[in-house]
């Protein structure tokens, strides 16, 4: 079997934009680069369980065969979607919460001086 001569784009080279900011906030603050990045993968897994969720219940409201069955399946949909959201909103809040706490952290000023901080 030949092998395939097609090469991988990186995802810098499909979002080039995304790879400039990305740049931007690390050389800014490697610290704040890391929390985004964390809760940008955060938010894309929840989105991803989420419309895994929707598309079971689109399934098992195809397969209702009398209205009750419809409505308790869009009953507890909207339960465990406002159950999800929640609990994804105080997670979030707290890996941002976090975040400010670490880069305030970093921010803080030494205490006394260093050697080569005097301007020559």
């Amino acid at each position: 079997m030949a092998k395939s001569t097609k090469t991988k784009e990186t995802a810098d080279a499909v979002d080039p934009a995304g790879a400039a900011t990305r740049a931007g906030m690390a050389a800014f603050s490697p610290v704040a680069a890391t929390a985004w990045m964390e809760i940008m993968q955060e938010s894309m897994r929840f989105m991803n369980a989420r419309l895994q969720e929707d598309m079971e219940v689109q399934r098992a409201m195809l397969a209702c065969t009398t209205p009750q069955e419809l409505m308790k399946v869009q009953t507890d949909f909207c339960r465990k979607a406002m159950a999800d959201y929640t609990e994804e909103t105080q997670r979030m809040m707290r890996k941002m919460g976090l975040a400010v706490e670490v880069t305030a952290e970093k921010a803080k000023p030494k205490p006394g001086r260093d050697l080569d901080d005097v301007p020559v």
